[in-house]
């Protein structure tokens, strides 16, 4: 009995609720106003790299306005900043003190793609002179803040520390030595085999995360007919091969590094990137001369501080089966990134004999039609 008593107190109760809510519905507006309320958030984005002359860094704004979005992208004034709305500067700062003040000043670049939803090829940007020659490099053992404010109003502020830069870090190959050849294959006499190379380094103060590569650098030759009898025209280029990414333990510095390439990667990567054609050939590198080496190859890494390295991860490609991505900002009172980076490399790499052989030879290059500006050997261009 006590359980139909409360059966019927529990079915009052909701048709009273449902009652309710019918009269409330029925008295609400159904208009709904997407662009209200809104405030616009300033996005910032600045790499700081203490070898560079000049430092960039992207200041932008979000918006939200009536009609098509995409229309209201193309126009500038939609994410730029009025100048007399902004002052950007950054502040070196060294145990804790302040010291020289940087102030940012705009430009407009032409260097933007065209493709995409957003204005192009102008856009603006800001930039603050760092030149060694005059006393105004950066410190990597400073930190630096970002200060901006907007419209006397709104402050909006970030600090990133600086990566040491430290000679000799790379270990192998060896910085410092003119005859260095890399071997990406063995040619023998009934088979060919692929050695793999282990780059070394030791880690620099304040270094979180390693992107290693090898940059190939040759000469493409363009000619007008399949016979190669008449040159149109000559192009400089250079392909990045990914050689992988490595964290450090810590950010101290000191520790040995090792990451290994395999050689057929080197054949596979220009197999797949570059255009087989009769009317292009191409120069492997160029003929040093007095070192008597063609030189091809740079290692290079690129090397980010924390902030970057959790900006790199949080966005990196998702593989799993949770396709929510995290956010990721250390601008205060805004959104973006401000961190530092910077670059460290061995250069002017040459190659085996094997290698330019192969590259020639090889039944996944051959139509590549590759050649060696060395006089001297059997595979030149010459």
């Amino acid at each position: 009995m006590d359980y139909l008593r409360m059966m019927q107190v529990n079915f009052k109760s909701i048709a009273i609720l449902g009652g309710l809510a019918i009269i409330f519905l029925s008295r609400c507006n159904t208009d709904v106003d997407l662009t209200a309320p809104y405030k616009s958030v300033p996005v910032v984005f600045g790499l700081l790299d203490a070898a560079a002359d000049t430092q960039w860094v992207r200041i932008n704004r979000t918006w939200l306005g009536e009609g098509d979005q995409t229309q209201a992208a193309l126009i500038a004034d939609s994410s730029e900043y009025e100048n007399s709305r902004l002052k950007a500067q950054f502040v070196e700062v060294v145990d804790g003190m302040d010291g020289r003040v940087f102030d940012l000043q705009d430009t407009l670049l032409q260097n933007k793609s065209e493709d995409g939803v957003f204005f192009a090829p102008e856009h603006k940007a800001y930039f603050a002179s760092t030149r060694a020659n005059d006393g105004t490099k950066l410190n990597p053992d400073a930190q630096y803040r970002l200060e901006l404010v907007i419209d006397d109003t709104t402050e909006v502020e970030a600090i990133t520390n600086m990566i040491a830069i430290t000679l000799g870090n790379i270990t192998r190959p060896p910085m410092g030595i003119d005859n260095i050849r890399l071997g990406f294959a063995s040619v023998g006499s009934s088979n060919v085999t692929y050695p793999d190379y282990t780059f070394k380094w030791y880690s620099t103060p304040g270094a979180s995360r390693y992107d290693a590569a090898i940059r190939v650098h040759f000469i493409e030759h363009y000619w007008a007919d399949d016979f190669q009898t008449v040159l149109d025209s000559t192009k400089s280029r250079i392909i990045e091969i990914p050689v992988g990414s490595e964290d450090p333990n810590d950010d101290d510095g000191g520790e040995l590094i090792k990451k290994v390439f395999g050689g057929h990667s080197f054949y596979s990567t220009l197999s797949t990137r570059l255009e087989k054609s009769p009317r292009i050939t191409r120069e492997l590198g160029v003929w040093d001369e007095e070192s008597q080496i063609a030189r091809a190859f740079d290692f290079v890494l690129i090397v980010a501080n924390e902030q970057l390295a959790i900006y790199l991860d949080v966005n990196s490609p998702i593989t799993g089966i949770i396709q929510e991505r995290p956010e990721y900002t250390n601008i205060n009172g805004g959104l973006g990134l401000w961190a530092s980076r910077t670059t460290q490399g061995v250069f002017g790499i040459g190659y085996t004999t094997d290698t330019i052989e192969h590259l020639q030879e090889g039944d996944d290059t051959a139509e590549l039609n590759f050649c060696t500006p060395n006089p001297f050997s059997d595979y030149t261009c010459n």
